[in-house]
């Protein structure tokens, strides 16, 4: 292959010397010392076109160290290329062989071939794909990530009616709810009020003083989910009861070791003006709410009294988990 190479460039090396037609030959010198002898017919794309007694060879400018005119034989000047008798290698290097033209292997960059021969069409140069970026690969080839669960449903109060039977009883100065399971003080001289759930239809328990102008109950209401204290649904029934209800104070606090809202409030019911306090407080999916009322005459007194009872309030049993109620 180099032979082939250096032989193109002697050809082109030829043409700019000048072409001295048929009656003259060329020698032409390689840089590895190998010698070619014959006639330069031409000279493209930077190699010499030689015709020998072998057939044509293209040899390439930059291989050819020097190249040198000599006579023909014939001294009449007639065309004929040198016998192949008088083509004597160099005493240095064996001439070199050469094949037929169509045997010589095409060099790089692609030799020029005769003017009776196509060029085959060049392949295009293959279309170099950038990779992809790692995190892009991962993100590729990662499977594809689940849908987040959808949200919880709002929790809201549910309409829950009280057990059938509701077992209580009085403990020296403590009343205990048996079936909703909390107790409290009660004032030595109140009395436990009947029938409070069947009226109410939310109310467990009531008790008040002998004149009936203050009154304390408990009632009970259950949510679909966690409840929610803050929520304007907790205080909806101290708003339907009474008329004219107008929240005063609202507070977080401590009941039964558990967080709770106090509020205080006024209201007018059976035309008289009550004055009250609220305590709500959680126990698994129900709101328990202790509210004190009283006329606006003794509320600064009776106060003192309902935050003794909500104090001493407390549930006998743990709060169960809040669970979701399909309702």
């Amino acid at each position: 292959m180099k032979q082939a190479h250096a032989r193109l460039w002697v050809l082109a090396m030829a043409a700019l010397v000048g072409w001295a037609g048929p009656a003259t030959a060329e020698e032409i010198i390689l840089k590895d010392g190998q010698k070619i002898v014959g006639t330069i017919v031409g000279y493209e794309n930077n190699m010499f076109r030689l015709e020998t007694d072998y057939g044509i060879a293209l040899v390439r400018k930059d291989k050819v160290a020097s190249i040198q005119m000599t006579k023909s034989d014939d001294a009449s000047g007639k065309a004929g290329a040198q016998k192949p008798s008088a083509m004597k290698p160099s005493a240095e290097k064996p001439a070199p062989v050469l094949t037929a033209p169509e045997k010589i292997p095409a060099p790089q960059p692609p030799a020029v071939k005769p003017e009776t021969e196509k060029s085959a069409p060049v392949a295009p140069a293959p279309q170099i794909t950038a990779p992809l970026p790692a995190a892009r690969v991962v993100a590729e080839k990662s499977p594809a990530q689940p849908a987040p669960p959808p949200p919880p449903p709002v929790s809201r109060p549910l309409d829950e009616p009280l057990p059938a039977h509701l077992q209580e009883h009085v403990e020296g100065s403590n009343y205990v709810n048996d079936t909703f399971q909390f107790s409290m003080f009660k004032p030595p001289d109140w009395k436990i009020y009947e029938g409070v759930p069947g009226e109410t239809g939310s109310g467990i328990m009531a008790m008040g003083a002998d004149d009936e102008q203050t009154l304390l109950f408990v009632d009970r209401q259950v949510w679909s989910g966690p409840p929610n204290l803050t929520s304007d649904l907790v205080e909806s029934r101290l708003r339907q009861t009474y008329q004219e209800y107008r929240k005063l104070s609202e507070e977080p606090v401590q009941c039964g070791g558990l967080p709770a809202i106090r509020r205080t409030f006024t209201g007018v019911m059976d035309g008289g003006e009550w004055h009250g306090v609220a305590v709500h407080v959680v126990h698994g999916n129900m709101v328990f709410g202790i509210i004190g009322l009283t006329s606006a005459e003794t509320f600064e007194f009776q106060q003192a009294v309902f935050g003794k009872i909500i104090k001493t309030f407390h549930f006998l049993t743990p709060a169960p988990p809040a669970a979701t109620k399909g309702h």
